[in-house]
Parts: C-alpha cells; structure tokens; sequence
C-alpha cells in the first residue's frame, strides 16, 4: 500500500475517534443503571440482603420494570461469563417487576423499590472451598436489568463477598450525605454559570481490612474512595474524584422544561461498598 494512503487511513481512524466525537460517560440520556448497593456489601451466610438500584429513563411515564437474579461465582475472574444464565445455582428473585420507585414525579431517576434476597448456606457457598477463600470471600452475583417501556434492557453485574461468619469487620458501605456548589448545600441548577463541585465523604470512610494469602497470613489494607459524578444537564470537567477533591461543574445554557435537572454522586471503596447522594434541581 502506497504511504500517502496509509497516511490517510490513519487519519479516518484517528479523526473518526476523535474525543469530541464520544458521548461523555457520565451525562445521562438514555436509560442507565447508574449503581446496585446492597445494604451489606460483605455478609454471612445465610443472611438476608436487602438491595436497591439507582437508575434513570428520562423519558419513561410508566412502565418501568426491572428484573433480578443471583447466583454463585463460578469463575468470572478465570473467563467465565458474567452472568447467572447458565449457572446451576441461579435463583430469580423476580422477573419483570413493575416498579413504584423513582416514578415520574422523579423523572424515573434515583433509587428503585427495594428487593431481598437469603445468601445460600455455609455447606452450600463453602462447598470445597479452602480457608482462604472463606476469610477472603466467596462472590456471590447480583445481575440486575432494567426494562425501559421504550423497548431498552440494561443490565448490571454486582458482586457481596460472602465470608465466614467469624470474620469480625466486614466491609459497610461509605457515608456521605451531601453535594456542595461552592461550599454549600447543592440546590439549584446554575444556568449558564461554573461551580465548584464537592462532598462531604471523608477518609473516616475508608475502612482498614486485610487479606489472607495462600499461606495463610494476613496482610492489612486501606480502601480506597472514589466518587463518580453523573449529570443530566451541562457537563463536569472530570468523571471520577477522590476524596477531598473539587469537580468543576458548568450548568447548561438553559434549564430543562420538560424535566427536572439532576447530579448523582456515587461514592465507591474498592471492596463493593456503594452510597448515591442524588440533587434535583430547580
């Protein structure tokens, strides 16, 4: 191939790809699954958990359904696929549910209906697992679509380390509790303006934990936070940030009149635990 039209593929490639050209990760315009949390993100056997997801469909009236089913980790981390299809401990907990929750009043954004599940039994997720697995954890899968009326299924993976009941400190879920603009209480939508974007997590959030290696020792550790911004309307400068870190946020020309505006802010550690903080906007 002659070099001028090398040159000129790459530039296709390269041009087509440009970073202007992609959708930004964190604007919500179609039906999204923004998190799963679980009110005990590493458990017992046998306990009961209680799970909400935090979605959005803007232009969803009724109709909204969703579906949840769980099962055992066979080997995602080793190429097996990450679902339950196929799975010979799948248990449905439903199946096209029509949910309550957010509802149109919320634009269907935010967190759905509650639903429970019972962890499977000591004898049945310990089944020939070794020692360290049972200190460490067994993940247990949460695979959670959403079915938008317009037709759109998404789905979601999550997984609860399940580990041996006389593991002391399992992990919980962050705290946090608020979203500032320039230092106060989020609360309107700044059209046409650029603020400052924080939170109030903390460090004190972080819990120490450890891991057993195949000796049988154990080695001490410090989650890691981060917070996840999803918009509805403007853009932010980044996607993720860390503790204690400011997020640059311009509203957008003109509020939305057909819907509210709304910021997410979705605080993770490294181990599973999930919180969302959401603002609707006036």
């Amino acid at each position: 191939m002659k070099k001028w039209m090398i040159l000129s593929l790459l530039c296709v490639f390269v041009f087509s790809c440009s970073k202007n050209d992609l959708p930004a990760f964190n604007k919500i315009e179609s039906p999204r699954v923004l998190a799963i949390k679980a009110d005990k993100p590493e458990a017992n056997p046998g306990d009961l958990i209680t799970l909400t997801a935090v979605i959005s469909d803007l232009s969803a009236t009724t109709g909204v359904q969703d579906s949840l089913q769980v099962c055992i980790d066979l080997g995602i981390a080793y190429g097996a696929s990450a679902t339950c299809e196929g799975n010979p401990t799948k248990f449905i907990v439903h199946s096209h549910r029509v949910l309550t929750l957010p509802g149109l009043a919320e634009n269907w954004t935010g967190v759905t209906d509650a639903a429970s599940f019972t962890l499977p039994l000591e004898a049945v997720i310990f089944n020939q697992r070794s020692d360290q697995d049972k200190y460490n954890g067994v993940n247990y899968i949460i695979e959670y679509t959403l079915h938008s009326p317009s037709g759109v299924n998404i789905t979601a993976i999550k997984r609860i380390a399940v580990t041996e009941a006389s593991k002391i400190n399992k992990n919980l879920n962050p705290t946090f509790t608020d979203i500032f603009a320039n230092n106060v209480s989020m609360v309107n939508l700044p059209v046409g303006a650029v603020v400052n974007l924080s939170s109030d997590l903390t460090n004190a959030s972080a819990e120490n934990y450890s891991i057993k290696d195949n000796q049988g020792n154990l080695k001490n550790y410090t989650e890691d936070l981060t917070i996840t911004w999803f918009i509805t309307d403007g853009e932010t400068k980044y996607y993720r940030s860390l503790v204690g870190d400011v997020n640059e946020y311009t509203g957008p020309g003109t509020a939305p009149t057909a819907r509210s505006a709304y910021i997410l802010a979705v605080a993770r550690d490294d181990r599973g635990g999930v919180v969302v903080i959401k603002k609707k906007l006036n």
